[in-house]
């Protein structure tokens, strides 16, 4: 090939790569239902646990937040993202700034803070409802919580 040629080529305009395709935000219902899911794979069993034990109310919390951290974390902070709830819905949590998995510490942060929210007397309760409806009227449908930890929840690629 000559020197000209090879010129020539410099100057073609060549297609731009396409994007990476960003995944569609999950609905607020697969969100709920996914929760219900992992509410009762998780909270059912420890509710007898805690009262088998007859565990007071603050030892009890204790121990469910634990439990819950614990679950939550290794499954929304792996690779996958997923919850087992999430895994029926097809969706999965993903880091809001990459789209990446979202790592076992922004996990922790995402479950701690509406479950600490129950700290807060009367309260406590309406703003965790009013967080776990943000996702309806959010234009990114991200909950409060997705927010403070760098998330979103996203259909899973299939």
């Amino acid at each position: 090939m000559s020197a000209i040629e090879n010129s020539d080529q410099l100057w073609e305009v060549q297609a731009a790569s396409e994007a990476p395709a960003v995944p569609a935000m999950a609905e607020w219902w697969r969100r709920f239902a996914a929760l219900v899911i992992d509410v009762a794979i998780m909270w059912i069993p420890l509710g007898i646990l805690t009262r088998s034990m007859d565990m007071g109310r603050y030892t009890g919390f204790a121990v469910s937040v634990a439990i819950g951290v614990t679950y939550f974390s290794l499954l929304n902070g792996s690779r996958k993202g997923q919850t087992v709830g999430k895994m029926v819905w097809g969706i999965q949590a993903r880091d809001a700034a990459t789209g990446g998995p979202l790592g076992y510490p922004k996990a922790a942060l995402r479950y701690l803070v509406p479950t600490l929210l129950f700290l807060i007397p009367m309260l406590g309760f309406v703003l965790w409802v009013a967080d776990g409806l943000s996702p309806l009227w959010d234009k990114k449908r991200q909950a409060v919580h997705d927010k403070l930890a760098g998330s979103m929840v996203v259909n899973a690629a299939r």
